[in-house]
């Protein structure tokens, strides 16, 4: 007895969706974004997948694909995302700022948090200071592949990484206690951490108001990573 090919994909289709749908808010539609909602969509399609962008013309570029989108900033946006209840798996920032901190930030400026300078930090690679005041620091003096997977061995030099930043981060001396939001490798090329580590980290901080040591909040892969600082001091 022959089955008719459409019958055989239909229970495909259903097995596929028996599975976790992973949901995906991605903050930004601009190259990187952009690229970051197809690579996604074409691994998972059957994945939930916001985008949110102040920009309607970069919001366009994807409104041929089935996914939720949004135009409003980014992090007012994703303000507004948690209040209302809402969840995701992944947060994917796609934006030339540290979200994770500005979001963590704008929590904690209520208790008195502020922004503070990253003090001297040895034992980062290739550090570099942007305009807020963050520390950016990579593995790479070059620029990545787009679609880097982030082996073990670096894809361009062939080298060995004996130990990930996101860990050298976790573990820096200094006046500071360091925080750290490992970004993991969800496509080729394509970075995100899990909504439920900021959150609890938000919740950690909030608990240290009483505190007056410097807090060093950390986003970082295996091979690049972004520090920024607060404190409580008045």
């Amino acid at each position: 007895m022959q089955i008719p090919i459409r019958t055989i994909l239909r229970a495909g289709d259903i097995l596929k969706k028996t599975d976790k749908i992973n949901s995906y808010l991605i903050i930004g539609c601009g190259r990187f974004g952009g690229r970051s909602v197809e690579k996604l969509y074409r691994k998972d399609p059957w994945s939930k997948i916001t985008v949110v962008d102040k920009d309607k013309e970069a919001i366009k570029k994807i409104s041929c694909l089935p996914v939720e989108t949004v135009v409003n900033d980014g992090l007012l946006y994703l303000d507004h995302f948690l209040s209302g209840g809402r969840k995701a798996d992944y947060i994917i920032p796609a934006v030339p700022f540290h979200l994770a901190f500005e979001f963590i930030l704008s929590q904690l400026t209520p208790l008195g948090a502020r922004r503070r300078e990253i003090p001297d930090v040895a034992g980062v690679p290739n550090p570099m200071i942007g305009n807020t005041a963050d520390l950016y620091t990579s593995f790479a003096d070059f620029l990545c592949p787009e679609d880097c997977s982030e082996p073990l061995h670096c894809s361009v030099t062939g080298k060995h990484r004996p130990k990930p930043l996101f860990r050298i981060l976790m573990n820096l001396p200094g006046p500071f206690e360091s925080k750290v939001i490992h970004s993991q490798q969800l496509g080729q090329g394509v970075g995100g951490f899990r909504l439920e580590r900021l959150l609890n980290l938000t919740k950690e901080l909030k608990k240290k108001k009483y505190k007056e040591q410097l807090i060093l909040v950390s986003t970082a892969c295996r091979c690049h990573g972004v520090a920024s600082a607060l404190s409580f001091k008045k």
